[in-house]
C-alpha cells in the first residue's frame, strides 16, 4: 500500500472517530421519534438547545467531540510516548485530563458514571488494572481504534494492547470482546480488505479466538464467561443473515439478538451502549450503505448511545475510505481537527517527529472551557449574551 494511502486511512480512522461522535453527541439519550421532532433529518453537528432546554448540563457545543475521543486520543498519545499501551501512563493521562476534579470530572465531556468510578479509584491510587467495571459499557469499544494503526501487521500485540487499554475501565467479556472487534474491523480495513460480508466472518473470527484467550488468560478477573464468553462473536457473525432484509426488519433483529446475550435493562434500539447491540449495527451499517456520509447520517439518526456508535462507525469506514472521503463540511466544523489528524498519521508513521501535535491536556482543558462558557451563555437572559466565538479554527 502507498504510503500515501496508508497516511490518508489512519487520519480517516481518527478523524471519522471524532466526526461520529462530535454528530451524535447532542442526538445521545434520544429516540429516533424525538430526533425527527426536533431537527428533521440530523446532517450536520447541531445545537442541542432544542432537545435538551430543560436538561442543559446534556447540552453539547456543535462539533465538538466527547470523551469518546478524548479517551482515544489520550491513547494515542500515550502509543506515540512508549510504542505499546502502558496503563499506568494511560491512567495518568485520564487523571490529568480530570484534574482539578472538585467532585466533578475536569475536561472530561460527557463521561458516563462507570467513568467516573474508574477515575475515583485512580485517584484514591488504586492500581489501574484493579480498577474496571463490572457493567457490560461501550467505553472501551468507543476509544480503541488507534491502537490498530501502530499493531495493523501485528494481531498477537494489537489483542495484548487492547487488553491493556480496556481492563482499567472493563471487565466484562462482552465489553472486552467488543473492543476487539472494533479493533480487528479497524485493522482489516485499514490494511486494505473490503466492506463485504466475509470481513464480518474473518472480524467475528478474530473476536471469537479473543473471547477464548481472555477465558484463558484473564478469567480470574472478567466476568460473564461463563453465561456470555461467545456472545459477542456470534452477534456478529450474525449480521450476515440480516444484510438483505428491508432496514426496520434487519433492526428489529439486531435488537432481538443483542437481548439474546444478556442485555440489562433489555435491550429497545441497537444503538444502545450494549456491545452485542451497538457493535453489530454498526458492522451492518458499514455493510449496507455506500459513502462515509450516508452511514454516519444513517447511525447517528438511531438515537440511542449515539456518540459511541457514530465514533465506532466513524473509525471503521475511516479506515477504509481515508479522511478525503469525510465531507469538507464535517472537518470544516470539527475542533481540533488538526490535532486528530496529526496523531493518526503520526501512528501510522510510528514517530511523532517533526509533527507539530498540539498538547492533549492544555487543548482539551481549553475545549471543555469554551464549552461551559457557550452553555452559561446559553441559559443566560437575552439581554445579557454576549459574542462569544465557538467557530473552531482552520
Amino acid at each position: 500500500m502507498p504510503l500515501s494511502t496508508l497516511l490518508d486511512r489512519a487520519r480517516g480512522t481518527l478523524l471519522g472517530l471524532a466526526v461520529g461522535d462530535a454528530l451524535g453527541a447532542p442526538l445521545e439519550g434520544l429516540s429516533p421519534q424525538q430526533i425527527r421532532a426536533h431537527y428533521g433529518t440530523v446532517v450536520d453537528y447541531v445545537d442541542g438547545a432544542r432537545a435538551w432546554r430543560r436538561k442543559p448540563y446534556r447540552w453539547r457545543l456543535p462539533g465538538l467531540y466527547t470523551d469518546d475521543t478524548q479517551q482515544a486520543l489520550a491513547l494515542a498519545d500515550v502509543l506515540l510516548a512508549e510504542g505499546v499501551v502502558v496503563p499506568d501512563r494511560l491512567a495518568a493521562t485520564y487523571l490529568a485530563l480530570a484534574t482539578p476534579r472538585n467532585g466533578h470530572a475536569g475536561a472530561h465531556r460527557g463521561v458516563g458514571r462507570s467513568f467516573r468510578q474508574v477515575l475515583d479509584g485512580l485517584d484514591r491510587g488504586r492500581p489501574p488494572l484493579e480498577c474496571g467495571q463490572d457493567s457490560a459499557g461501550i467505553g472501551a469499544a468507543m476509544r480503541i481504534a488507534p491502537v490498530a494503526i501502530p499493531f495493523r501487521d501485528d494481531p498477537d500485540g494489537l489483542f495484548d494492547a487492547v487488553m491493556a487499554a480496556s481492563l482499567m475501565t472493563h471487565r466484562d467479556v462482552r465489553s472486552l470482546a467488543g473492543a476487539v472487534a472494533v479493533a480487528s474491523g479497524v485493522r482489516r480495513l485499514l490494511c486494505g480488505e473490503s466492506r463485504s460480508p466475509s470481513l464480518l466472518f474473518r472480524v467475528a473470527g478474530d473476536v471469537a479466538a479473543a473471547e477464548r484467550r481472555i477465558a484463558e488468560e484473564h478469567g480470574g478477573v472478567v466476568a460473564s464467561i461463563g453465561e456470555h464468553g461467545r456472545g459477542l462473536s456470534r452477534a456478529i457473525a450474525h449480521v450476515e443473515a440480516l444484510l438483505d432484509l428491508p432496514r426496520p426488519d434487519a433492526l428489529h433483529a439486531l435488537v432481538e439478538e443483542a437481548n439474546a446475550h444478556g442485555a440489562r435493562p433489555s435491550c429497545k434500539r441497537p444503538t444502545m451502549g450494549f456491545p452485542p447491540a451497538c457493535i453489530p449495527t454498526c458492522f451492518y451499517l458499514l455493510l449496507t450503505t455506500e459513502s462515509f456520509e450516508e452511514a454516519l447520517i444513517d447511525v447517528v439518526n438511531l438515537g440511542g448511545d449515539a456518540d459511541s456508535a457514530g465514533a465506532i462507525l466513524g473509525a471503521l469506514i475511516g479506515a477504509q475510505s481515508g479522511s478525503s472521503a469525510i465531507p469538507e463540511r464535517w472537518l470544516d466544523g470539527l475542533h481540533n481537527r488538526d490535532g486528530i489528524a496529526l496523531r493518526g498519521e503520526a501512528l501510522a508513521l510510528g514517530s511523532a517527529d517533526g509533527l507539530d501535535i498540539p498538547d492533549l491536556i492544555e487543548t482539551e482543558r481549553r475545549l471543555t472551557a469554551l464549552e461551559d462558557a457557550s452553555r452559561e451563555q446559553m441559559l443566560a437572559p437575552p439581554d445579557q449574551r454576549g459574542g462569544l466565538n465557538i467557530r473552531p479554527p482552520r
